[in-house]
C-alpha cells in the first residue's frame, strides 16, 4: 500500500499538469479565435458600411443631377441586370410619402386574398424583412437638398457567407491543433516528470528490497528536477555511508563491550562464590572499574553524536590555552614519568581564544594520552602553539610509532582501532571525540605522520570574539 501511494501521487501530479495545460492551451486557442473572429466581423461590418455609404452617395448624386426619373431608371437597371439585387432602396418626400421603393425579391411573400365579387382568388404581395435581416440589417440614410429622404440598406447575410467558412475552418483546424497540443503536453509532462518518477521508483525499491545501493538514473541537464535527482542521490550516498558507519560502530561497540562485560560477570561470580571479605571487596572494586570503563565509552559515543549533530552545548569564554595545556601535562605527568617520555610545553602564555574550557581540556587530554600511548620509552612529546589574528594553532608532535598512510583518514572514525593499537587499552573514541569537539568550535584538526618517525596532530581554532552557548 505504501509503495502504491507515491505512484498514485506522481500520476495525480501528471494528470493535474495535463489538465492545467489543456485548460490553458484550449483557452489560449479559443481566445485567439475569438479575437480573430471579432476583428474579421468588424472588418466585414466596416466594409458593408463603406459600401452602403458609397452607394448612398452615388444615388444621391444621380438624384440631384437627373431627378426622380434618373434615380428610378438607375435602380431599375441595376435590379434587372442583377448588379445590386440585394439592396433595399427607399425614397420619401418631405411629407414622408414613399415615391420610390426597391425591395430584394427574397423579402417579398405572396398570400391568397379572399374571393371577390367575381368569384376569383387573387394573390397579394406583402413585404417581410427576413428574420436574419431583422437581427442584422445595415441601413444608410441621407436627407437630400429638396427635403426628400433617401435610404439604402442591405441584409448582412453576406457577412455570414464570409464568417461561416471561418468558423468551420477553425473547428477543423482548431480541433486538430488542440489534440496535437494535448498529445505534446502529455509527452512533455511525462518527460519533465521523469526525474520525479525515477526518484519515486528508487525510493520504492529501497523500501521494498532494502537495497541502499539503489540510485536515481541521472540525465545531462541543469534544470531543477535534474538537480533534485542528483541531490537525492547525494542524500542516499550519505545515508548509506552513515548506515555503514553505524553498523561498523555497533560491531566495534559489541566487540569492545564484550571483554569488560565478560570480566564484570566473572568478577561478580567469583565474589559470590568466595567467602573472603577482602577478595569480595577487591572484586567489587574491579567491577566498579570495568563499569566506569563501559560508562566512559557510552559517554564518549553520546558526546561524539551530540557534537556531530550540532547539539553540543558550548560555554565559550576567553580562555588561556597555555594554562589548559599546562594542567593537562600535569595530569599526565605520572604516566610520562613511568614511560620515561619527555613532555615539552612550548606554548607561551597568554594564548587566548574564546572556547569551552571543559571541552577543550578533553581535546588536549585525548591528544596527549594518544601521544604517550604510542611513543616508546625514551621518546618525547612537544606541544607548541602559534597565535594569529584570525586563528590559533596548537601542535602535538611525538616521536612515536607513527600511523600508516592508509589509516590516517580512518583514525577519526568512531571506535576505529588499527591492528597495532589493539594491544593498547582504549575504546577507539578519543580521536573521533577530538574531531567532533574541534569542529563544534568551528575549527579543524589534521594529522601528519610517517611510520617509525612519529606523528604531528594540529588543532586550529578560530579567534571568535562572540560568546556562544551552543555548537551552532
Amino acid at each position: 500500500m505504501s509503495s502504491a501511494r507515491p505512484k498514485r501521487a506522481v500520476s495525480a501530479a501528471s494528470t493535474r499538469l495535463n489538465v492545467w495545460y489543456a485548460v490553458v492551451f484550449t483557452t489560449g486557442v479559443g481566445a485567439l479565435f475569438a479575437l480573430a473572429y471579432i476583428l474579421l466581423a468588424g472588418l466585414v461590418e466596416r466594409t458593408d458600411r463603406e459600401v452602403l455609404e458609397s452607394k448612398l452617395g452615388e444615388y444621391a448624386a444621380i438624384y440631384q443631377a437627373g431627378g426622380f426619373r434618373a434615380l428610378e431608371a438607375t435602380v431599375r437597371r441595376e435590379d434587372e441586370t442583377g448588379q445590386e439585387k440585394s439592396l433595399f432602396v427607399r425614397l420619401a418626400d418631405g411629407r414622408n410619402t414613399v415615391t420610390l421603393a426597391k425591395v430584394p425579391d427574397e423579402w417579398i411573400t405572396f398570400q391568397n386574398a379572399e374571393t371577390g365579387l367575381s368569384g376569383l382568388r387573387r394573390q397579394m404581395g406583402t413585404i417581410r424583412i427576413p428574420r436574419d435581416a431583422e437581427r442584422e440589417f445595415a441601413l444608410a440614410s441621407r436627407e437630400l437638398p429638396d427635403g426628400s429622404f433617401l435610404q439604402v440598406g442591405r441584409s448582412t447575410r453576406n457577412r455570414e457567407a464570409i464568417l461561416r467558412p471561418f468558423r468551420q475552418t477553425f473547428l477543423a483546424m482548431g480541433g486538430a491543433v488542440i489534440i496535437l497540443g494535448l498529445g505534446t503536453a502529455a509527452w512533455l509532462t511525462r518527460r519533465t516528470l521523469r526525474p520525479v518518477h525515477d526518484v519515486v521508483t528508487t525510493a520504492r525499491t529501497i523500501i521494498e528490497t532494502g537495497d541502499l545501493d539503489a540510485r536515481v538514473p541521472t540525465q545531462v541537464g541543469t534544470d531543477d528536477l535534474t538537480e533534485m535527482a542528483e541531490l537525492f542521490n547525494t542524500v542516499l550516498e550519505k545515508n548509506a555511508a552513515l548506515v555503514r558507519a553505524m553498523r561498523e560502530s555497533l560491531d566495534n561497540v559489541a566487540h569492545d563491550l564484550r571483554t569488560p562485560l565478560t570480566r564484570l560477570r566473572g568478577l561478580a561470580e567469583m565474589a559470590l562464590q568466595g567467602e573472603d571479605a577482602a577478595a569480595q571487596r577487591e572484586a567489587l572494586a574491579d567491577c566498579a572499574e570495568e563499569s566506569e570503563r563501559v560508562l566512559e565509552m557510552l559517554r564518549a559515543v553520546m558526546d561524539v553524536t551530540e557534537a556531530e549533530a550540532g547539539m553540543m552545548m558550548l560555554d565559550r569564554r576567553p580562555t588561556d590555552l597555555a594554562r589548559l595545556i599546562g594542567d593537562t601535562i600535569e595530569l599526565y605527568a605520572l604516566i610520562a614519568e613511568e614511560k620515561q617520555i619527555t613532555v615539552r610545553n612550548e606554548v607561551a602564555s597568554p594564548c587566548e581564544a574564546n572556547v569551552d574550557a571543559t571541552r577543550l581540556r578533553q581535546v588536549f587530554a585525548n591528544l596527549l594520552d594518544n601521544a604517550l600511548k604510542y611513543t616508546d620509552s625514551g621518546g618525547s612529546v612537544t606541544i607548541s602553539a602559534e597565535q594569529a589574528a584570525a586563528e590559533v594553532t596548537i601542535t602535538f608532535r611525538d616521536t612515536g610509532t607513527g600511523i600508516p598512510p592508509d589509516e590516517q583518514a580512518k583514525i577519526w572514525s568512531r571506535l576505529y582501532r588499527s591492528d597495532h593499537s589493539r594491544s593498547q587499552r582504549g575504546v577507539g573514541l578519543g580521536l573521533s571525540l577530538v574531531k567532533a569537539i574541534v569542529e563544534a568550535h568551528g575549527g579543524m584538526v589534521a594529522v601528519s605522520s610517517k611510520p617509525g618517525e612519529g606523528s604531528v596532530f594540529t588543532v586550529t581554532l578560530p579567534q571568535t570574539r562572540s560568546v556562544s552557548t551552543t555548537a551552532g
